[in-house]
């Protein structure tokens, strides 16, 4: 990997307990105002369905909102992280999560189709700035964040000749990927689980490292492959508040 321009990097640690991975009917947080939740139909092809989950506030009409694109890990689905997505919609963001083509849930996993989602996640985005909800997304501000397998799909957006609207990254308990980053430079978290035995916190460095911008590492101690992202867990609150402000800080959205 070549490595361009200085590196600003520095780790931080979080004591975390050890929960269950994230699933739908976890409850979010109700405060604020109600969001909307809809699918909306995308598809890359014949062979390629991005059945794409929003969640954004009721009554979203002044100015223009940025995007946060989630995605989902292997054998995952866009609902399991409702109460994350929740949040981020109640502090103005506008959140599109595809349902990956060969490694959502309810389908035989490909774990080789990961290197395509990339692709996926940016024609999805293309998509949503062609949609009805336009005049109200501001298309210059986009974060990426995504879980394990969505984690590296994250990653791999920021390859040669991706846009300079993608400003910020969370790569949540994911690997490096195949491409190299290139491109505009953007800050990038990174959070891991250090009993993670599903992809090792190593495999998480190891894509810190590659990263040539600005970034930031984060231990969730004691913690395993994503249980951190669970409403129930002890780390939930810590853990869903340091990405908000991550996110507020480098793709601030309108109140």
């Amino acid at each position: 990997m070549r490595r361009i321009g200085a590196i600003a990097a520095f780790a931080l640690l979080v004591v975390a307990g050890c929960g269950t991975v994230p699933r739908a009917e976890a409850k979010a947080a109700d405060s604020g105002p109600e969001v909307v939740t809809r699918v909306v139909q995308f598809a890359r092809g014949p062979g390629r369905p991005l059945p794409t989950t929003l969640w954004y506030a009721s009554g979203m009409t002044a100015g223009r909102h940025p995007i946060v694109l989630f995605s989902h890990g292997l054998n995952g689905l866009p609902e399991q992280f409702a109460p994350l997505a929740t949040v981020w919609a109640r502090a103005g963001y506008v959140v599109a999560a595809p349902t990956y083509p060969r490694t959502n849930a309810n389908v035989k996993v490909d774990a080789g189709d990961i290197r395509r989602q990339p692709a996926d996640a940016a024609y999805v985005l293309k998509q949503l700035l062609a949609g009805d909800l336009a005049p109200h997304l501001d298309g210059d501000r986009i974060a990426a964040v995504g879980f394990s397998a969505g984690g590296t799909t994250t990653l791999g957006l920021f390859r040669k000749g991706h846009s300079a609207s993608l400003r910020a990254a969370v790569a949540i308990s994911g690997r490096r990927p195949s491409s190299d980053f290139a491109g505009p430079a953007a800050p990038i978290l990174f959070l891991h689980g250090d009993e993670d035995d599903v992809v090792p916190i190593e495999a998480g460095r190891a894509a810190f490292h590659a990263v040539p911008w600005p970034k930031q590492f984060v231990t969730i101690r004691g913690a395993g492959h994503g249980q951190f992202l669970n409403p129930g867990n002890p780390a939930y609150a810590s853990t869903s508040a340091r990405i908000l402000r991550f996110l507020e800080e480098h793709v601030p959205a309108y109140r």
